[in-house]
């Protein structure tokens, strides 16, 4: 990153680099907030997994299984 740095501050106009590093800033918020999101959809799918595997089993019995 800090090759990166120095290349900004040796070649781009102090505006863009500014711009530059504004939007990054708000790009990295944008995928904090989504990652908390990811991390809670997880959740709520682990409990719907859990809510369905405790659910009774359902046998349906066909007959006796004699052909006639």
């Amino acid at each position: 990153m800090n090759r990166l740095n120095k290349w900004l501050s040796r070649w781009l106009p102090d505006w863009a680099a500014e711009q530059l590093e504004a939007e990054n800033r708000r790009l990295a918020e944008r995928v904090r907030e989504l990652k908390g999101e990811n991390a809670r959809l997880h959740a709520y799918l682990d409990g719907l997994e859990v809510g369905l595997r405790a659910q009774r089993r359902v046998i349906v019995q066909t007959g006796g299984g004699e052909s006639v």
